[in-house]
């Protein structure tokens, strides 16, 4: 009883925590019922902008997690956990009926699923189960039966569009879309169902058409980038885009100011968004930046995204010539322009995405054309192990590594330990950087990285890591190398 009770006792004390620091502000939690989610209310904030309010929620998820997990019966864990895709089935079914804009209308009251339906022409026995489903897992709300409403968490899936729009213009239901419905749904998606052919990859990985699990989920040769350039992917190619920026809405928007020291390059420096997609945090470096010339680089068939998308949010750098753009793969060799030139390479999102000898070939072209100066960043997480807390663990900083000139490493900004006898990597709390080391792994091969692993990528392509520093309320890591 002994953890049972340690885990009750965190739980307590973080809600405690809660009760306090909303107080102090002059707030109430944001309420589950609540059928609209405004983030920038100041309820919402207040998790990403104090730290104690971030941590409070981190260990009350790590130990309600661990919790359920040590009382219930084996056979029903896993029995959830086995059956876990029908949510991303149904979480598909209502993000591509538009449910969430449906019931945006209908408001706190609901609608009756028959009347949810006409909107699709679905079968309402049918979306009844999905929401059901979904609502039994706090998306949703079944305000009666067969009566659906908004919540606080389905509503952060509002496309911002009206509903007629959505039916009538569906080609264009990603323009000026937020990111996380955009990335819900490609996870909800493609994601899906490349990881039904994860076990089928592990037993046969020389198989045709390919040894990545997207690869047999599609039928192609092609790896996912390739593949999205199809006319018949453009859609496909539209909502990845938008979902990336969504990956940036589950931190603090300047999260991507914070790792690194932008105002200590020399004005008029060239920064080199390398797989920059549609150039949302090039953007964001030039808004608090403008002394830095941007450079978002990626194939052509982004790069005019990225072009129409810095014309909306940042004109004046786009007139100006501060902001640039380059059709390029960073699978080839970088553009003669790029010699001597750059002051920083930035990689956000992208070594994860793929294998080592991959990321070797990628960093080798960086480091062809960087000057003595040049830095690399990259904007990644940092694997940590669960391994369970102990009270022989002690240290503030449990970056594990076996790499001698790692072990004194400057790392800053790392979080501490989550206490006894909660898992290392803060379990359930800490499992949505594992979904996507899964995710990424499933779609091209790649992977998160242990600090070890960056260590070997960076050293085989001719560079040195010097720093890490971590994000407060956020999983990234931005790890500053140089050439050796």
């Amino acid at each position: 009883m002994e953890s049972l009770r340690a885990l009750l006792n965190i739980i307590a004390a973080e809600v405690s925590t809660l009760e306090e620091r909303y107080s102090a502000a002059s707030l109430s939690p944001p309420c589950l019922e609540s059928a609209t989610f405004k983030p920038q209310l100041p309820a919402e904030t207040l998790r990403l902008s104090d730290p104690a309010v971030a941590r409070a929620i981190h260990l009350i998820v790590a130990a309600t997690g661990q919790l359920a997990a040590a009382v219930r019966d084996p056979a029903v864990t896993l029995l959830n956990a086995a059956h876990a895709f029908e949510i991303s089935s149904s979480m598909r079914v209502a993000g591509e009926l538009n449910v969430v804009e449906i019931l945006r209308d209908a408001g706190e009251q609901g609608l009756h699923v028959n009347d949810i339906a006409q909107f699709s022409g679905g079968d309402p026995q049918v979306l009844a189960r999905v929401l059901r489903l979904l609502a039994s897992h706090h998306i949703f709300r079944e305000v009666s039966l067969d009566v659906f409403a908004n919540n606080r968490v389905s509503a952060a899936l509002d496309k911002g569009k009206s509903v007629q729009d959505l039916f009538s213009k569906p080609k264009e239901r990603w323009n000026d879309c937020p990111g996380l419905p955009a990335l819900v749904e490609f996870l909800a998606d493609d994601c899906f169902k490349t990881s039904a052919y994860l076990a089928d990859t592990i037993h046969d990985p020389h198989a045709a058409p390919g040894p990545i699990p997207h690869m047999r989920a599609f039928n192609t040769p092609l790896n996912m980038f390739q593949w999205f350039e199809a006319p018949e992917q453009e859609q496909r190619l539209r909502r990845f885009g938008v979902a990336m920026r969504g990956t940036g809405e589950e931190e603090p928007v300047d999260t991507i100011l914070k790792g690194f020291d932008w105002g200590a390059l020399p004005s008029g420096s060239t920064v080199v968004d390398v797989g920059g997609g549609i150039g949302t945090f090039g953007i964001r470096i030039a808004k608090a930046h403008p002394q830095l010339k941007i450079v978002t680089q990626d194939r052509s068939s982004v790069i005019e995204h990225a072009m129409a998308n810095w014309k909306t949010f940042l004109p004046s750098a786009v007139k100006s010539g501060s902001a640039l753009f380059q059709a390029h793969s960073f699978l080839e060799p970088q553009p003669a322009e790029n010699d001597g030139t750059v002051s920083v390479f930035m990689m956000r999102q992208i070594v994860h995405d793929w294998p080592d000898d991959v990321i070797v070939t990628m960093l080798t072209h960086l480091r062809a054309v960087a000057a003595p100066t040049t830095k690399l960043l990259i904007v990644d997480a940092i694997v940590e192990p669960a391994c369970a807390v102990s009270s022989a663990i002690v240290s503030s900083n449990f970056n594990y590594t076996k790499v001698p000139e790692l072990k004194d490493l400057p790392i800053k900004g790392h979080a501490e330990l989550p206490p006894y006898p909660l898992l290392a990597n803060a379990g359930v709390a800490g499992a949505p950087l594992h979904y996507y080391d899964m995710t990424v792994n499933n779609l091209l091969g790649g992977g998160e990285r242990t600090l070890d692993g960056f260590h070997e990528v960076c050293a085989k392509s001719g560079w040195k890591i010097t720093s890490a520093t971590h994000v407060e309320q956020t999983v990234r890591a931005f790890i500053v190398a140089e050439p050796i």
